[in-house]
């Protein structure tokens, strides 16, 4: 298996996952504390917040130039995060799986 890593360090890719790291935690915090916890297990679980941090690594290559790290960290957790997410809400185009 052939394993390639970019070896350049890129501070808004770093901001980025770091802001998405910790709101996904702070998010699950605050969910285990609502009266549903046990029903709602699955929205703030291991294997989803996984699933979410997979989505956060390939968004992070995709954040617009004109985009901040910490607007893009907020459009991405407004929207990964069904509790936070408004019905309204589009999913961003930026970040999308095609």
């Amino acid at each position: 298996m052939d394993i390639r890593m970019d070896s350049e360090f890129n501070w808004k890719k770093f901001q980025f996952i770091t802001e998405v790291k910790t709101a996904l935690i702070n998010n699950a915090i605050n969910l285990s504390l609502d009266d549903s916890a046990a029903e709602n297990r699955h929205v703030f679980s291991t294997t989803g917040t996984l699933g979410k941090m997979d989505d956060a690594f390939y968004a992070a290559d995709r954040i617009p130039n004109d985009m901040s790290a910490h607007q893009a960290a907020c459009e991405f957790i407004g929207f990964i995060c069904e509790n936070l997410r408004s019905e309204s809400m589009a999913t961003p185009s930026w970040f999308t799986r095609r």
